[in-house]
């Protein structure tokens, strides 16, 4: 039986365990694919097959996004977010820690879906995942800077046996500071908290979250920046 020919972008299915992905780059017989969980990984093409147009569906809009992405490139545009992917990212990392400390991933996923909420849950907008080329990829909240007009870092989320906090110090509303008591943190630039899930009661979890949703309320956002909304005092 002859080897199966893989296009660029083509849907395929690994034939061990049977998940989905999309080619991206061949190189005689080696095949290298993108996962629908965001994974890259490079098989012998023995090890894949083509998948009918029938079955694609579900590797549609990654394939959509991979081709904006590379046209994004070309043109040296920034890169373009696609809000599910970015959910795909955050699950998969969630995923990593559940490996090693199930319930701090639970508890992580708890905290995270609180935070999300309080920021706005906009993926690519109010929050992204840095990075799995920097050297702590983790979820990362992002908010509105009023000088520049850009949506910028804000809070990174360190997860793992526990949960490292590190915030913007600019951004940090009245009162705030008590919740994140390391300070020089990212380079001077902010301060940060190191939290034991353990000792990690719904209320204090309400304190940080209350934090977030006073941060967002005084930075605004391009259509409510201008408005000048006073910073609100954390209690």
């Amino acid at each position: 039986m002859d080897q199966a020919k893989f296009e660029k972008y083509q849907a395929a299915r690994n034939v061990i365990n049977k998940s989905l992905c999309v080619v991206i780059k061949t190189a005689g017989d080696n095949v290298t694919v993108h996962t629908r969980n965001g994974v890259r990984a490079t098989f012998k093409a023995q090890y894949l097959e083509p998948v009918p147009e029938t079955e694609a569906g579900p590797l549609l809009p990654i394939i959509d996004q991979l081709r904006k992405e590379e046209e994004s490139r070309k043109h040296g545009a920034a890169r373009i977010a696609d809000p599910e992917l970015i959910r795909l990212e955050l699950e998969k990392y969630i995923r990593h820690i559940a490996i090693r400390y199930p319930a701090q991933a639970e508890a992580f996923r708890t905290f995270w879906t609180e935070l999300a909420a309080a920021a706005g849950d906009q993926p690519g907008r109010t929050w992204e995942m840095k990075p799995s080329s920097a050297s702590n990829p983790c979820p990362v909240l992002k908010i509105f800077n009023r000088t520049t007009q850009k949506w910028v870092y804000y809070m990174n989320l360190l997860a793992g046996y526990g949960l490292r906090l590190e915030v913007k110090k600019e951004f940090l509303p009245p009162g705030g500071e008590g919740l994140f008591p390391i300070d020089h943190a990212m380079f001077g630039a902010g301060r940060a908290v190191e939290l034991d899930y353990r000792n990690f009661t719904p209320e204090k979890r309400r304190a940080y979250v209350d934090c977030v949703k006073a941060a967002y309320l005084a930075a605004g956002t391009p259509d409510t920046a201008a408005d000048g909304n006073p910073s609100q005092p954390i209690t």
